[in-house]
């Protein structure tokens, strides 16, 4: 008697060979597993059996916990994980990524995962498959870089270029287009009726011209309209059919232009619209129009776009010595160098001034963003020649990225690109910075920095501190420079590279920097009548200082009110600074040195000078820059060191050098002739009574230090 079981196993048998036959033949490997809580990666406990066929590797090696993420491009992992760790929330999630076969190396796969079973042990249980969508995903490149290119082609064409459905609705327009209605947005038109600007009596004609574009006939016309606000123009159009891909007519391009106003003023100011007229370059406000696209073409294609703030560096200093003749070509020259750098379906774009934005499409991971902004900063600070000058420029970038950056608006975008930008400059230019939410919390911070810079002087929270400066052949102390401290009630000591800018942009300086020369020259009172030797005192004035027409007056007062004789009173400017109205800083120093204050020139060899501007300056001393000492023992810190101690030499000039804070450093600048020193190897800023129990008690001490190391 036959085996009543035997039927059922046969046809199960029968059943799991054909559907291992159907899995073989199809495109898609069906996978089941479940999904690590902590990685969120994907621990495969059973796949089908045509994974060998399509990607190389066999099942039983796919359910090892970590094959997976082994195989996931590095680049793509995490965002994958973000995506698939919302699967609690919803049921079912797809995603493309990049994924290694073993014989054809990395190729896009589409994973549709949904979750299928209960959680077991916190692990959510899910079922799905992956597709290979290779050639489809270079298919829509190819078409997302050709849509890019031609939509490039029809946002810089001068003429306006509508595209109209078969019931006559806007449905694409140009900028051109939209200055042609006296319309700004995009939005005010896409979907009314094209009939709603055609002037009365032409409507008729408009009706059978546009059934002639539909059936497939090319046609051109000139007819009369009206703007969005009303006004008359007579317009050519030239009007041919789009066909969709089964060869059906879906809508009309029209290229209009306005024959009314054909004068080359009216198509000027079209252009000055959206274009920057001395680069070429879109302005801000196409920018962000190309923005707007460019974030939706990333939310359907599923990639990354960046969008990165980018400021010159010193660019005023070029204007102001060379003129605004060569600042405009460096300003070409510069926007050449950018978009040389960038891809045709990227954006360079120019706001104005020295500010330009770069939007860079179609990325796949944060390195794409960091090598085009590295690649802009090098290719940018090449030397440029104009004029026989040459100009060594410098750019910094700030770069956020969408979606990663939390917010989906094109003006926060740009926002936290131009953040990102000012903290690349406040860490030393010529560089780039990704955007990251601290940044806000850094504006925030700065507006109660503004709040309280209010009131520090009235609560007396402000200190001057001391550090001494040294003959380096005597070892004797020749003068202190004074620096300025807050020591704010609530929060405690504030840093000056914090606080100082705050106070410059806030115009607060002022009252700050009168109080500096007010308690600088008492202090110089104070020790002289304790008994010390005369002690000249250096005092930092800022460019918000130097440019206010009332600096004579702050600097005669704080003479006149503490009797300090002018000679112990030094003025220190930045070199940038000097640079800048050469003519009305000299006329400034003079009137300093009649008065008979010194003039040193602070960080040398940071800006932008040149030799026969420096010699037109009435200044006694320059201060060798604190980068160069500390780069003494290399071969460029050391020629430029050795090059700016000859230099103050040629000019009759004292040298000081900053920051000195080894013997080697010493040693070298004592060789090379360097006339005055100042750093920790001889002591830190202190305040002023600290610095006369150091003159009174440790004089020799500070000498000795000159002379030899102590172990």
């Amino acid at each position: 008697m036959p085996d009543s079981t035997q039927v059922p196993e046969t046809r199960i048998a029968a059943d799991f060979s054909q559907l291992d036959t159907l899995l073989q033949a199809s495109p898609a490997v069906l996978y089941s597993g479940s999904q690590n809580p902590g990685t969120q990666s994907l621990e495969v406990d059973w796949v089908s059996s045509n994974l060998w066929a399509l990607t190389g590797y066999r099942p039983q090696e796919a359910r090892d916990p970590s094959w997976w993420s082994q195989q996931v491009h590095p680049d793509d992992l995490e965002r994958v994980q973000v995506s698939f760790a919302r699967l609690g929330k919803r049921r079912e999630i797809y995603a493309e990524y990049r994924f290694r076969f073993r014989n054809t190396g990395y190729r896009w796969i589409r994973d549709h995962r949904r979750v299928c079973d209960p959680e077991v042990d916190g692990r959510c249980q899910v079922k799905g498959a992956w597709l290979d969508v290779t050639e489809r995903r270079e298919i829509q490149t190819r078409l997302h870089e050709r849509e890019q290119l031609l939509r490039r082609l029809v946002e810089t064409d001068m003429e306006g270029v509508l595209v109209v459905d078969a019931e006559g609705c806007i449905i694409e327009i140009n900028p051109a287009g939209l200055g042609l209605l006296s319309c700004r947005d995009a939005n005010e038109v896409i979907g009314n009726s094209l009939m709603h600007y055609v002037a009365p009596h032409h409507q008729k004609r408009f009706v059978l011209l546009a059934r002639r574009a539909v059936s497939g006939e090319p046609v051109n016309y000139e007819f009369d309209i009206h703007d969005a606000r009303g006004e008359p123009m007579r317009v050519e159009t030239r009007c041919s059919p789009l066909f969709d891909a089964h060869g059906q007519i879906r809508s009309v391009l029209i290229v209009a232009r306005d024959s009314s106003r054909r004068s080359d003023a009216a198509y000027q100011a079209q252009y000055l619209a959206h274009y920057d007229m001395l680069t070429g370059l879109p302005n801000r406000a196409l920018f962000r129009d190309r923005l707007l696209q460019s974030m939706a073409q990333a939310r359907r294609s599923e990639t990354l776009i960046a969008v990165m703030f980018l400021d010159m560096d010193n660019f005023k200093d070029v204007n102001d010595t060379l003129g605004h003749a060569v600042g405009d070509r460096l300003l070409r020259e510069v926007s050449a160098r950018i978009v040389g750098c960038t891809r045709e379906t990227d954006t360079v774009a120019r706001f104005g001034g020295d500010e330009f934005g770069v939007i860079q499409t179609s990325m796949h991971s944060v390195e794409d963003a960091a090598e085009l902004a590295e690649r802009i900063v090098d290719t940018v600070s090449q030397p440029i020649i104009i004029d026989n000058h040459e100009i060594h420029s410098a750019i910094s970038i700030g770069v956020t990225l969408y979606p990663f950056d939390d917010h989906h608006n094109a003006d926060e975008l740009l926002k936290n690109a131009d953040l990102a930008m000012y903290k690349a400059k406040r860490e030393g230019r010529n560089r780039f910075q990704f955007y990251v939410a601290e940044l806000n919390r850094i504006v925030q911070r700065r507006a109660t920095i503004e709040r309280d810079l209010r009131l520090a002087l009235q609560r007396d929270e402000f200190s001057l501190h001391f550090q001494p400066q040294l003959c380096i052949e005597t070892g004797q102390v020749i003068g202190v420079e004074a620096l300025l401290r807050w020591n704010q009630r609530e929060r405690g000591p504030i840093s000056p590279a914090e606080f100082i800018p705050v106070a410059e942009s806030t115009g607060l300086i002022m009252d700050i920097g009168q109080w500096v020369l007010q308690e600088a020259c008492r202090q110089v009172t104070e020790w002289q009548a304790a008994g010390l030797p005369p002690v000249r005192v250096a005092v930092n004035i800022s460019p918000v200082q130097f440019r206010h027409r009332q600096l004579l007056d702050s600097i005669m007062n704080a003479l006149q009110s503490s009797g300090v004789d002018p000679q112990l009173l030094e003025i220190e400017l930045t070199e940038s600074l000097i640079m800048r109205d050469a003519d009305t800083t000299i006329s400034t120093l003079r009137r300093l040195r009649e008065l008979g204050v010194e003039v040193s020139v602070d960080d040398f060899g940071t800006g932008y000078s040149s030799l026969s501007y420096l010699t037109r300056f009435p200044i006694n001393k320059i201060k060798l820059d604190q980068s160069f000492v500390r780069d003494i023992h290399k071969p460029d810190g050391a020629a430029i060191a050795r090059t700016v101690i000859t230099l103050g030499q040629t000019l009759d000039m004292r040298v000081m050098a900053e920051g000195v804070e080894t013997y080697e450093q010493l040693a070298f600048l004592r060789e090379h002739g360097c006339h005055e020193a100042q750093g920790f190897l001889f002591s830190r800023p202190m305040p002023g009574g600290a610095i006369q129990r150091l003159l009174t008690d440790s004089r020799e001490d500070l000498r000795l230090r000159m002379l030899e190391p102590t172990f």
